[in-house]
């Protein structure tokens, strides 16, 4: 059921901020460097300019739609943020039940407080993705890889766009704040990552502040490093973290079933595009082939809408739903999923859409196209 009080993803920000502490709060809604690109993410969408149709028939509005084959109720998934358990006791089951009874999709991030295997033990007929990153250590990739396939994860996602940790200023401006993530993960777990510390003897150390760090992202990884994911599993692969329409051609050629046009939330390489900037050329360069994915800065329907407009199939959100969980858990997650579903409908009403497919390119402009008035 809807919260009576709280009508907006905006109106759960707020208290999401006075629920965690400073640093916490400071943690999930900071970028890098000097934000540039945390920034545009919300100001380019807003740049975008919405052109109704009307006198359409919009009696009912269907709103489903399919992610590798799978069926979900409406395009917005949940996307991977890490330690969820800062917002809420319950983290990431707390998250991924919610999903489930939306029906609808969640990214479960490599570094959750819950393992993979509790969340399915919580959610097991919920459509489940797990985040992976690109490990110096192989045989943790493929274990993860592993584990997933036997706990009923239907797709890998691969975030390729870290191959070192973004400058987030704002929050590693002392000792304190850098070691905030070794305190959340001391506090609340490593979830599936405890195995790794332990077993693969690669305990953090005085120089590797961040537990992200005990198994190092490759830096060396090309493309050849999707190749070999590709040649041991069977599920789909997603690679996350695509800006350009290079990367998003090289990405099908090494064999991904789809991508996420994504910046990392503003959290990894300052001035990079907003994300809603690089999908139009992404979409058009790859949308033919396999399906296109989008997160950064969605914040309401409307959101949503400009995003399917411009070439994604679906979208996925992060902080909104940690906004969520602190207010009030599972509820709190699923209620954000419920104001933004509510939302995508409403504005195919106002735009005369009465399916996805009646989303065009069309309907969406940038501002500049007014600009002669």
């Amino acid at each position: 059921m809807m919260n009576d009080t709280l009508t907006c993803v905006a109106e759960y920000e707020d208290v999401f901020k006075s629920r965690l502490e400073a640093i916490e709060w400071l943690y999930y809604v900071s970028g890098s460097d000097e934000e540039i690109t945390l920034r545009q993410n919300r100001e380019a969408l807003k740049r975008l300019r919405i052109k109704p149709r009307l006198l359409r028939d919009v009696s009912r509005c269907d709103l489903t739609t399919s992610l590798l084959g799978q069926p979900v109720d409406f395009p917005i998934g949940i996307a991977p943020t890490a330690f969820h358990a800062v917002a809420h006791p319950d983290a990431e089951v707390a998250t991924a039940k919610a999903a489930e009874k939306m029906r609808t999709c969640m990214i479960l991030s490599t570094h959750a407080n819950k393992s993979m295997e509790e969340v399915n033990e919580h959610a097991k007929t919920g459509l489940k993705w797990l985040n992976v990153y690109l490990f110096r250590n192989r045989t943790v990739t493929l274990d993860m890889v592993r584990r997933a396939e036997n706990s009923q994860y239907k797709g890998l996602v691969f975030t390729i766009d870290n191959p070192t940790l973004g400058n987030l200023t704002r929050v590693y401006k002392d000792k304190e704040s850098v070691l905030f993530a070794t305190k959340v993960t001391d506090k609340h777990g490593y979830g599936h990552c405890a195995k790794y510390v332990k077993g693969y003897d690669m305990v953090p150390t005085e120089e590797d502040v961040l537990p992200a760090d005990f198994n190092k992202r490759d830096q060396s990884a090309t493309w050849e490093y999707v190749d070999w994911l590709r040649s041991q599993t069977n599920l789909p692969i997603i690679v996350k973290g695509v800006l350009t329409a290079e990367d998003a051609t090289l990405a099908v050629n090494h064999g991904a079933n789809a991508v996420i046009v994504s910046n990392h939330g503003g959290r990894a390489l300052d001035s990079v595009p907003a994300s809603i900037e690089a999908l139009p050329e992404i979409a058009r360069a790859i949308g033919n082939k396999v399906e296109v994915y989008f997160d950064g800065g969605i914040r309401n329907g409307i959101d949503v809408f400009k995003a399917l407009a411009l070439g994604a199939r679906a979208v996925f959100v992060g902080r909104p739903i940690l906004y969520g969980l602190a207010h009030s858990g599972e509820e709190g997650a699923k209620n954000i999923l419920e104001i933004l579903k509510t939302e995508l409908h409403r504005t195919m009403a106002f735009t005369g859409c009465s399916s996805l497919s009646d989303i065009k390119p069309s309907l969406v402009v940038h501002e500049s196209h007014y600009a002669k008035l």
